[in-house]
């Protein structure tokens, strides 16, 4: 009977312990789903942040075109002021 009672506890005890293992893994698969969820969300933040930098690239690139051209522009008109301007102090 000692013997029994013994057996009895000691599979008590196995069973505390795999009860024990069992809620710690129920813990950690929580936080694994937390983490994932996390993980998610910063993915998608981080496309969406990519999308917009590749629209401010090309917006700058754009700007910088018409930019180009507005400087071109404005050479051309000192040019032909500065060649007017001689022309007529000369004659």
């Amino acid at each position: 009977m000692d013997d029994l009672s013994r057996r009895l506890d000691q599979i008590d005890s196995k069973l505390d312990k795999l009860s024990d293992a069992v809620s710690r893994l129920a813990m950690i698969e929580e936080r694994m789903t937390h983490q994932s969820s996390n993980l998610s969300r910063q993915d998608e933040r981080l496309d969406e942040q990519e999308k917009r930098i590749r629209q401010l690239e090309f917006q700058s690139s754009k700007r910088g075109v018409v930019l180009n051209y507005f400087e071109r522009f404005g050479w051309v008109v000192l040019t032909a002021t500065i060649g007017l301007l001689s022309y007529f102090l000369r004659g």
